[in-house]
């Protein structure tokens, strides 16, 4: 294979790790970035260079739509719409907040995804390798975050988490032959980021004449 399964899990687990905690009007071109380069490693083992490409390529595409989603809220004409950062899905909690939520989700995800790397035979791989846990755990990472979501953006960094963990293990089923299959489903990553991009530069344009009549 030329990588090492531990090297494998812990680029991936790393980066999942990341993608599911992080927050901000960024997180979600920040988690692909992250992910697709922690997914890496697996991507060169199964699908050689063009499986590294996929996910060069959705990274990129993931923060250049993200920009350009942002900039077209900010200068196309102004409609009322939702605060991707604003909770909609949940009351906030004062004891129990997200982040802790979802570090108890990444904690739970590692036996799941245990069991599915070892359980679970996906095409190249057998499961006595255990090569699918890096992408098993990202994805059940990125489930996480879609269950638990709080905002827009959560469930934006939930898709883009699914739809990259998804392609790479497209990968795994014959190589270079699922090249079509894993990018479709990486494609999910920048649309998500160009939907929270809108939706941040929208908001960010109904609430600067605020800013300004305060000043």
């Amino acid at each position: 294979m030329g990588v090492s399964a531990p090297l494998l899990s812990i680029a991936g687990v790393i980066a999942a790790v990341v993608a599911i905690m992080v927050d901000g009007r960024r997180a979600v071109a920040i988690a692909a970035v992250l992910l697709a380069a922690g997914l890496a490693p697996s991507a060169a083992t199964f699908g050689g260079a063009p499986g590294v490409a996929v996910l060069a390529g959705c990274a990129v595409a993931a923060v250049l739509l993200a920009w350009a989603g942002w900039l077209g809220g900010r200068i196309l004409p102004w409609l009322s719409g939702l605060d991707p950062m604003i909770p909609a899905f949940a009351p906030p909690d004062r004891l129990f907040g997200p982040r802790s939520t979802r570090a108890f989700g990444a904690a739970v995800a590692i036996p799941v995804a245990s069991w599915v790397s070892f359980n679970v035979p996906v095409g190249q791989v057998t499961v006595s390798e255990g090569l699918l846990f890096p992408i098993a755990y990202a994805w059940v990472c990125g489930v996480v975050r879609l269950l638990v979501a709080r905002t827009v953006e959560d469930l934006a960094v939930g898709v883009a988490m699914v739809g990259i963990a998804t392609g790479t293990a497209w990968l795994l089923r014959s190589g270079t032959d699922s090249f079509g299959g894993a990018v479709l489903a990486c494609i999910a990553a920048p649309l998500a980021a160009f939907l929270a991009g809108w939706l941040n530069g929208r908001s960010s344009r109904r609430t600067r004449p605020l800013v300004e009549a305060e000043a």
